[in-house]
């Protein structure tokens, strides 16, 4: 029988770095997670080469497969360290129990997350010739709410307005949207629709 002063297993250590990569992942994500909160309170849209939302999704995706993989690996081979067979089985059916138990809910979380990973709606750049630019989103469900955002820092853009003439069908990003400096502001041009940015709206 294994007992516990026997060098740890392959599938111990691996089970192990799976855990300790899962416990990154989800601390990336509450970190990541917190950020665009605290920029959407502001109407501050978090975007660095994705959406902030987006990031912290396809980390929370990883620690839940890392978590379940490593342990699946890691308790049952700790599980057969113990020497007594009563309390082996014991802590082993409990163990057995408490994952069926958390199947559905991490199952759940899975899934939401990997929808924000993939992306339910679209997000896109607008740029102008003079290296202005705007970020527009566009729902992905009926595309009824669209929004455009203007630069503010190097990972933010500032919401400034919504714009329900966009909204709908064809989706912006098949429009051909231009992005025009004006006298009055950035100027938006998607299809039969011109739309005149103020910078100072908000």
């Amino acid at each position: 029988m294994i007992g516990w002063r026997t060098r740890p297993t392959r599938r111990e250590v691996w089970g192990t770095v799976l855990i300790i990569a899962a416990a990154f992942c989800a601390w990336a994500y509450q970190a990541i997670y917190d950020e665009y909160r605290a920029g959407a309170r502001e109407k501050l849209l978090l975007y660095v080469g994705f959406p902030g939302h987006s990031i912290a999704s396809w980390f929370l995706v990883v620690a839940i497969l890392c978590g379940a993989v490593g342990l699946s690996s890691l308790l049952p081979a700790l599980i057969r360290r113990i020497p007594r067979k009563v309390p082996r089985r014991v802590v082993g059916w409990a163990a057995g129990v408490a994952g069926v138990a958390c199947v559905p809910y991490f199952g759940l979380m899975l899934l939401f997350s990997g929808l924000g990973a993939l992306g339910v709606s679209d997000t896109m750049k607008i740029t102008a010739a003079d290296g202005r630019s705007v970020r527009v989103t566009q729902d992905g469900f009926d595309g009824d709410a669209v929004d455009i955002y203007t630069e503010y820092d190097a990972h933010h853009y500032k919401w400034i307005r919504s714009a329900p003439e966009l909204s709908g069908g064809p989706r912006v990003k098949d429009q051909h949207c231009q992005l025009n400096d004006a006298i009055t502001g950035l100027q938006l041009t998607c299809g039969v629709h011109t739309l005149v940015l103020d910078s100072t709206r908000q």
